[in-house]
């Protein structure tokens, strides 16, 4: 008699987490794809790019991407662009009626693209600079802004040097391909990432203007990480075109949330 309640109960249990299981909403894949500004921007360092993103040779580049990205049959399109501001949905329904051309920037070009491969009518603008954690205005504030225009640039760190070299070399002579099969693998990640690390010990005489800066670097991404959050539904498959430098930040929310599964662009990039 024992045996056959002891039975009963596994089986009981069996169904149990059986029905729970089966009660879990799918995981949402989610799939950052670092990239390069086709334009230069303010940024860590501008892009080296000499021709246009618009001519037939790059275009041709630009296809070769989306068609590889196109394989992870993506649901939803994010890009690095205003969150909320209604402007790029409404030219992205220009484009998909054929009224809108694209201008030469990575968030049309690859973005507007590949959500048209993948058939959703809706692109989601994720990108916010987050609230701000000093007053410009203030004293400490003009100090701060201060010592960073003056020494944005005097960051001594190797790893990320030799990274800004490499990627100048693949922009110069290379294809848009070899671009983001270069800034997606891990250590091209690192590098980027070490640059802030480095930079976050430095203005510590001028109130502590390294560590502001950084910390409203991580601020930002934060925010953009909830703005990600807010568009996505359980199981959908998800791509993310962001500058690279988000890229360490946003993985590493990506693989902590246990909701989300992070995958790696570079099995669709090869």
């Amino acid at each position: 008699m024992k045996l056959v309640r002891a039975l009963c109960a596994a089986i009981v249990l069996s169904l149990v987490c059986t029905v729970v299981r089966a009660a879990q909403p799918p995981k949402t894949q989610v799939m950052i794809v670092g990239v390069a500004h086709f334009v230069a921007k303010r940024d860590i360092y501008d892009s080296a790019y000499t021709d246009s993103p618009l001519s037939a040779n790059r275009q041709a580049q630009i296809s070769e991407v989306v068609d590889r990205l196109e394989r992870f049959h993506p649901t939803k399109v994010l890009i690095e662009e205003p969150f909320g501001n209604p402007k790029y949905q409404t030219q992205y329904l220009r484009y998909l009626a054929g009224d809108f051309t694209l201008p030469a920037d990575e968030a049309y070009q690859f973005g507007f693209k590949l959500a048209k491969r993948s058939g959703d009518r809706a692109i989601y603008p994720i990108d916010t600079w987050g609230p701000s954690i000093y007053d410009d205005n203030s004293a400490k504030g003009k100090r701060i802004d201060a010592y960073l225009k003056a020494h944005f640039t005097d960051v001594s760190d190797s790893e990320a040097s030799a990274d800004i070299e490499r990627d100048r070399e693949i922009q110069l002579h290379g294809t848009y391909l070899d671009e983001l099969r270069y800034l997606n693998t891990a250590k091209a990640i690192r590098a980027n990432a070490s640059w802030y690390s480095v930079f976050d010990g430095m203005g510590r005489q001028a109130d502590g203007a390294g560590s502001m800066y950084v910390a409203g670097w991580y601020t930002r991404n934060c925010f953009i990480f909830s703005n990600l959050l807010s568009v996505i539904r359980p199981g959908d498959r998800v791509v993310v075109l962001m500058g690279q430098g988000h890229e360490y930040l946003l993985r590493q929310f990506v693989r902590l949330n246990p909701h989300l599964v992070d995958v790696d662009p570079l099995h669709y990039l090869k």
